[in-house]
């Protein structure tokens, strides 16, 4: 009885948690290209491993995970997507719209999953949230109602707000849609706008520069792959010179800037290990509707609020997510 009751439990194992099949057979390898440093990068990893993990992927066991970094330097991606190619993988997860361009580019057939991405119908990546088509699948974080909200946040934090600049990389497709949102969303407030580009790294500190004299109530970044790959220039340089950054990224909080409301990255790197998991039991990528954000945070630095003498009410403090002393 022992023998066919062992087989039984084993069949029922597998049927219960499909992943352990990998375990009789092959390893899954899980390739991740980031444009971030492996610092600035690894809560984001380590959701992704735990997404994994809670579907039944056990490192060294049947999941081999390949991470590459550019540590801020964007030319280094497709280089870095070759090698991931090359290893080679079974899923590639991407960080980015550019990132997931770069990937798309440098591979061929490898499924490519967006642990998020900017507008990825208007910007080319997909033909429909619902029916991606092709072989880019996964998460976006965009919405159109981020503009005004963080305009409005910014309103209730300094009510006299009447100007703020945008540093934005206007080649970056996703960004010229939010740059317009941003501007309607401004006039509705009756706030003015102040552009600033900057399509290479050694264009924002320049763009920064620029901003000085009209001396804006806030910056708001708008960050593609360049831009939130080098936050800690621009938080620095913000910092220097008292001016009030506002984020997408909480990254750009921890940093220095003050405050940010968006999407949570590392939420969104947990939601992609669903996508992974199903694209390696067969399914295709372009079937799996793209999934949108469900999951927000304010972030709130009061050292930086301290810093440039603005008061947080605590209307504000109250909605935080997360607040840095």
């Amino acid at each position: 009885m022992r023998g066919p009751v062992t087989r039984w439990l084993l069949v029922a194992a597998i049927w219960l948690c499909p992943a352990l099949a990998w375990a009789q057979g092959k390893v899954a390898t899980v390739g991740v290209l980031s444009a971030f440093s492996p610092a600035d990068y690894a809560a984001n990893l380590d959701q992704l491993r735990r997404g994994l993990r809670e579907l039944g992927y056990v490192e060294g066991r049947n999941l081999r995970i390949e991470v590459r970094h550019a540590d801020a330097k964007l030319e280094r991606l497709p280089q870095l997507a070759a090698e991931l190619t090359a290893v080679p993988v079974d899923v590639l997860v991407t960080g980015g719209s550019h990132v997931t361009r770069v990937a798309r580019k440098a591979t061929r057939d490898v499924p490519i999953v967006m642990a998020w991405a900017g507008d990825p119908v208007g910007g080319g990546l997909a033909d429909s949230l619902s029916r991606p088509g092709g072989r880019i699948t996964g998460l976006t974080s965009f919405t159109s109602q981020l503009a005004g909200k963080r305009l409005e946040l910014l309103r209730e934090i300094l009510p006299k707000m009447d100007d703020v600049a945008l540093l934005w990389n206007p080649d970056v497709p996703e960004r010229a849609i939010q740059f317009k949102e941003t501007q309607a969303a401004a006039k509705s407030l009756r706030i003015t706008v102040h552009s600033f580009e900057a399509r290479r790294a050694g264009e924002i500190e320049p763009a920064l520069k620029a901003m000085l004299p009209k001396r804006p109530d806030a910056v708001i970044v708008l960050g593609d792959a360049l831009l939130t790959a080098n936050l800690r220039t621009i938080t620095a340089y913000a910092t220097k010179h008292k001016l009030a950054t506002v984020h997408q990224l909480r990254i750009g909080v921890e940093l220095g800037g003050l405050l940010s409301y968006g999407p949570s990255l590392p939420s969104m790197h947990y939601r992609a290990a669903s996508y992974v998991d199903k694209i390696l039991k067969g399914a295709k990528p372009g079937d799996l509707p793209i999934e949108q954000p469900t999951q927000f945070e304010l972030v709130i630095n009061l050292k930086t609020a301290k810093a440039l003498g603005i008061r947080i009410p605590q209307s504000v403090l109250a909605r935080a997510d997360a607040i840095i002393q």
